[in-house]
């Protein structure tokens, strides 16, 4: 699905996400015992984490930072994910965009930038919203981690891993903030390509929440163009 660059800024290589996404950060040193097997373990520990769930909810910060233009695009909001498939965007900020893959199709509606359009894209069984089957399936196999150091996020304690392709990634690079506590991603950064940087932080977590089914429903509003790829 090709989406016109301006008006699909805020959402280019979403993960989930969808993604999602998304701060003021402060910093600290973690103890010098950081090696490539520490990155590894902590990569582990946050894939078998996110494997075990069978939902995810929590509140989002994202910023697109687009080196190119020189622009950079702030949004929030929550997003809901269960499975690969199943996937909710819904922006506070700015109020009244959304995105949802119901299982079977994508929907992108973004009545900020333009409020009389809405693509509908096939999924395919891509699970392009799946943050774990993206960035932590198969640890150390698709991604080469590289612990990086640590930082808080939102008040947690966080692992700090950078992730290097092995081979064909719609990423150029990635890093992730890793819960030091319970191996929950907290805070994510993609490289794309055309100079897109987005950072994706996540905050109020709800693990395993049961979520309406209409929360992964769409209905393209009356009078809007439905734009199909």
């Amino acid at each position: 699905m090709q989406l016109r660059p301006g008006l699909c800024q805020p959402l280019r290589g979403l993960l989930a996400p969808s993604a999602l996404l998304w701060a003021a950060v402060a910093l600290f040193v973690l103890p010098p015992a950081a090696g490539a097997q520490d990155a590894q373990s902590i990569l582990q520990a946050a894939a078998d984490r996110h494997q075990a769930l069978s939902a995810l909810c929590a509140d989002f910060r994202q910023v697109v930072d687009n080196d190119i233009l020189r622009q950079v695009t702030r949004s929030r909001g929550e997003l809901c994910q269960a499975g690969s498939e199943l996937f909710e965007m819904r922006f506070t900020d700015p109020a009244g965009d959304r995105v949802v893959a119901d299982g079977e199709h994508i929907w992108i509606y973004l009545p900020s930038a333009d409020p009389g359009q809405v693509f509908q894209g096939t999924l395919n069984g891509g699970g392009q919203f799946d943050l774990h089957r993206e960035l932590l399936a198969d640890p150390g196999e698709r991604y080469v981690p590289t612990l990086q150091g640590g930082e808080e996020v939102d008040g947690r304690r966080t692992h700090v891993l950078a992730l290097e392709p092995t081979g064909l990634s719609p990423f150029l690079r990635a890093r992730v903030w890793v819960d030091a506590s319970d191996h929950m991603v907290r805070k994510l950064e993609i490289t794309e390509d055309e100079g897109f940087v987005r950072t994706v932080e996540l905050s109020g977590l709800e693990l395993n929440p049961r979520i309406p089914p209409e929360r992964f429903r769409f209905e393209p509003p009356s009078g809007v163009q439905v734009i199909r790829r």
